[in-house]
């Protein structure tokens, strides 16, 4: 008998080891989405937190990448991770301005200064960072800001002519993501806009739906966009920027210390990403124009900003906490 009990608890203590050695060796398995293709500096972001997350989990966090709007445009995706059938997405802000009109407010042309600026606004402890992640928790939306993050200047590119004045857009169908604010940004060109996925830039300046889109030079070059519009006037009349953004449904599925560790990687694919679109901007322009016939013109800044700095106050009127936004910001040295 004793030697039967002393069996059993031997067995149970097997079964019980076995179980939780299963519990420690499970493995979060997470899908982040992105529409742009490679060379882009949100692919290197999610390159370097895929290996990060590998290295640092010992193996419990793989993360796999689908980028080419293979998933889906920016909108469908964000959808999706709102039902917890997408993990992260990676994407310009502008996408999520329907749920958070806030964060239209980072569309407005000549808003950060200079690269030290913007860094410091999107840095991990900024608190530009700390207001827009309790916009979105206001919103009980189902999505974590898990990191604010760059992309590069973004220009305008057209397939008729060179722009150096705001004049010169007069008339132009230009494609912008689905969003107000920048309908009424644009429009004050003369421009007409209308909002396009970004996938379908290219077949849009094809047929003629479209004349003039603006973007990064990443994507760009990345997309190919430069075979259909091969005019790129340098307005760089906004620092480009971006989000990595989370299911509410996966982030509660991560136990509290890989919750810690994914905002620590978060933030250091942050920082990767604006710091590769800064040096890598200038290296594309001069491929495209040396071995694609891009051609790049200057434009006169001031007349850029003479348009748009003193609307920034009325644009920032039509944002629900614009003037807030606007505070933090100038505050940034």
């Amino acid at each position: 008998m004793r030697i039967r009990t002393l069996l059993i608890a031997i067995l149970s203590l097997a079964l019980f080891c076995g179980a939780a050695g299963t519990a420690q060796a499970q493995t979060f398995k997470l899908r982040a989405a992105t529409v742009v293709s490679p060379p882009h500096p949100w692919i290197t972001g999610l390159e370097y937190m895929a290996k990060e997350l590998d290295a640092r989990s010992n193996g419990e966090i793989k993360l796999s990448i689908s980028h080419s709007s293979v998933l889906g445009s920016d909108q469908s995706t964000v959808d999706e991770m709102r039902m917890g059938t997408i993990d992260m997405v990676v994407g310009g802000v502008t996408t999520v301005s329907t749920f958070v009109p806030e964060v239209g407010a980072l569309s407005i042309p000549y808003l950060f200064k200079d690269y030290p600026t913007f860094k410091k606004a999107t840095a991990k402890d900024s608190p530009l960072l700390k207001a827009y992640r309790g916009y979105f928790e206001e919103r009980n939306l189902n999505l974590v800001l898990l990191g604010l993050t760059g992309g590069g200047l973004r220009n305008v590119s057209n397939n008729l002519r060179p722009i150096v004045t705001p004049a010169d857009m007069k008339g132009m169908k230009m494609r912008v993501p689905s969003n107000p604010l920048l309908n009424k940004i644009w429009s004050a060109t003369g421009a007409v806009p209308g909002p396009l996925p970004w996938k379908e830039i290219y077949s849009a300046v094809q047929t003629g739906v479209v004349n003039c889109f603006d973007s990064t030079v990443s994507g760009y070059y990345g997309s190919r966009y430069y075979e259909v519009a091969p005019y790129m006037s340098l307005t760089g009349h906004q620092f480009m920027v971006s989000h990595l953004l989370m299911s509410g449904t996966s982030w509660k599925r991560l136990p509290e210390k890989y919750q810690k560790l994914l905002l620590d990687v978060t933030a250091e694919a942050c920082d990767l990403i604006t710091a590769e679109a800064e040096k890598g901007d200038a290296a594309k322009i001069e491929t495209m124009a040396s071995k694609h016939g891009v051609k790049v013109n200057k434009v006169d800044l001031q007349s850029f900003l003479d348009l748009y700095q003193p609307m920034q106050e009325e644009l920032m009127a039509d944002v629900p906490h614009g003037k807030d936004i606007l505070g933090i910001i100038r505050s940034i040295k």
